[in-house]
């Protein structure tokens, strides 16, 4: 049993780093005929098809409410779950509207300043306001933010000074949504960074879910 499948935009080669009994990647096509029964966490990266995706809406929106954990990355453009928010262009002018604030605690984001994402500029070394102003800041979360959250959505990463949501959860029935507007969480492989230790914090987190179960119309 693969306990968490990562869908991609492509097929990925079959030796692909980090595809383990535990863990596997799939191209994003392949999902109608995954047994989500016997897969725990889901994956959805950023290059992934959305049309495809949402129009297999209803099966993806009963597996989470079975309980499986669902990480989505990249802009909600289309619904492929139940609950989605969307995702909005925000104004900004200078490094500071796009400061990243720590809001509530998630275990995916279990000790992970944010800073370090900011400062994963390509250019070694910290850096300061003044420095960032003329480099620019890492591209790890889009300019933009996530609107129209559903209900009992926890805000975990905040941006710019008004704390707009970049990274919710919400629960689905009995399993849970987890939105992240950015770089895929689990893509990341430098060493001892606030990356790595995101996507090894994610797979980690959807291979902890209960085993899915078959509901009705659970919200």
């Amino acid at each position: 049993m693969t306990r968490v499948v990562t869908l991609t935009g492509h097929v990925p080669a079959p030796n692909r780093p980090g595809t383990t009994s535990e863990h596997s990647f799939r191209d994003v096509y392949d999902l109608p005929d995954l047994d989500l029964h016997e897969t725990r966490g889901l994956v959805v990266s950023s290059g992934c098809d959305r049309r495809f995706l949402a129009s297999l809406r209803p099966l993806l929106s009963d597996w989470v409410r079975g309980g499986g954990r669902m990480l989505v990355n990249g802009h909600p453009v289309l619904r492929i779950v139940d609950g989605e928010p969307e995702f909005r262009k925000m104004e900004f002018h200078t490094p500071r509207d796009l400061w990243l604030t720590a809001c509530d605690e998630h275990p995916i984001w279990r000790d992970i300043n944010r800073t370090e994402l900011l400062f994963q500029t390509g250019v070694p070394g910290d850096h300061t306001f003044e420095t960032l102003e003329r480099i620019g800041v890492a591209g790890f979360y889009a300019r933009g933010y996530l609107a129209g959250l559903p209900e009992h959505s926890t805000i975990v990463t905040g941006i710019g000074p008004g704390r707009l949501p970049v990274d919710i959860s919400y629960p689905l029935g009995l399993g849970e949504v987890i939105v992240h507007a950015g770089n895929d969480l689990t893509a990341f492989s430098m060493t001892d960074s606030a990356e790595t230790r995101l996507g090894e914090q994610s797979r980690a987190y959807l291979a902890e879910a209960p085993e899915p179960q078959t509901t009705g119309d659970e919200r």
